[in-house]
């Protein structure tokens, strides 16, 4: 007989591969999995292990949306006998077995809020696509991104640039964050794309080490301009525009301005993506370590500095409160990076990287490349 451990099992893997198509059509998506009642010798071999499995079910059956089909057996042996043979779910119930709780919840509740604003619109492509970022929104954001859906299909060919549009609550790097998930649900909603017109990122770079080029050390140049440039053992990227221009001569090293959440597609530049060593540093806030998240899901070997629980620690004094800090999951950070994240949200702080001061900054990044050197001889060696 299956236990309740195998169904919690059997449930973490449908949700992964199964969730965005339950929550694009809940109605249909109800999943049964058979339970294989033990035999008689099955009895016989274990009547107390039977009993216990046979207990758990019948507590488990209290689930909201999950349904356990029970048999009768009469055994010559231990008489008549009540066991679980099937068991049928609905996505919440599935969810709620898979540890996805308050994913689907977020998720459902969002897609109930968008298919109530738009009644008459197919949206089962669009919320298929967007199902991982519904997932992770919380009630203000989702209330956001119904006001700039709505805006969008009342101005279908404004010719705003995006970081014009005129909706309350929402700035350049909300957008920016949810681009993708607007797309999707805006293509479900009007049939095409957003009618804003976007600039491509352009990056500003210094090469840190004169060394290393015999050209200006410091410009701006598109994505399309990257791949061009001459390349460095260590690359340095770094979230703020004033952090980048501070930044002290490096040798070996050269530094680009990341562009918050342009940051990833850095990853994709050939000589980034083949450098010695590449080093993140942004903001010690959850944005900060979203990004960096996202640059290490891209570029695996990325590592960060001043992003530490004791930078955050050290600068208490200048940590702000972060107003709407991002509540979901973020994937591809270290364990002391885990417990920066968690510092932050204890008290939803931020700290900003240009209030650092300067002359430790600078010093923290000498020590961390400079043993990083001691590593890797053939780096940018450091002086002493």
């Amino acid at each position: 007989m299956r236990t309740v451990t195998d169904l919690q099992g059997w449930a973490v893997r449908r949700w992964r591969t199964h969730w965005p198509d339950w929550l694009a059509n809940p109605d249909s998506s109800r999943v049964s999995w058979p339970l294989h009642p033990p035999t008689e010798r099955e009895l016989a071999a274990d009547p107390d292990g039977i009993a216990r499995e046979v207990a758990h079910w019948a507590a488990v059956e209290q689930t909201p949306g999950l349904v356990v089909e029970w048999v009768e057996r009469r055994s010559g042996t231990f008489g008549r006998q009540r066991l679980p043979a099937r068991v049928t779910a609905e996505p919440a119930a599935m969810a709620s077995l898979a540890g996805e709780r308050q994913t689907w919840a977020r998720a459902a509740e969002a897609v109930g809020m968008l298919r109530r604003a738009w009644p008459d619109r197919d949206l089962t492509a669009s919320v298929r696509e967007a199902a991982k970022s519904l997932g992770k929104l919380g009630e203000e954001d989702v209330t956001r991104l119904l006001a700039v859906l709505g805006w969008l299909e009342a101005h279908p060919e404004s010719g705003l640039w995006e970081r014009e549009l005129p909706v309350t609550g929402i700035d350049s790097k909300w957008l920016e964050r949810h681009r993708g998930l607007v797309d999707a649900l805006h293509e479900g909603i009007v049939g095409g794309a957003a009618g804003l017109r976007r600039h491509g990122p352009v990056f500003r770079v210094r090469y840190l080490d004169s060394a290393l080029t015999d050209g200006p050390r410091e410009f701006a140049v598109g994505m399309s301009g990257m791949a061009s440039l001459t390349a460095a053992g260590r690359v340095l990227l770094v979230e703020n525009l004033t952090s980048l221009l501070a930044l002290p001569d490096l040798p070996g090293t050269v530094a680009v301005h990341g562009m918050g959440f342009s940051a990833p597609s850095l990853a994709h530049v050939p000589w980034i993506r083949d450098a010695d060593e590449v080093w993140y540093w942004g903001d010690v806030d959850t944005y900060g370590l979203l990004i960096l998240g996202q640059v290490r899901a891209a570029l695996p070997s990325v590592r960060s500095v001043l992003m530490d629980p004791a930078t955050l620690q050290a600068h208490s004094q200048w940590a702000g409160t972060e107003p709407s800090p991002f509540r979901g999951e973020i994937g591809f950070l270290t364990a002391d990076e885990h417990r920066t994240l968690s510092a932050l949200r204890d008290g939803d702080l931020r700290l900003e990287q240009e209030r650092i001061p300067r002359a430790h900054a600078h010093a923290a990044l000498r020590s961390a490349l400079r043993a990083s050197a001691r590593q890797r001889p053939g780096v940018g060696k450091m002086a002493t």
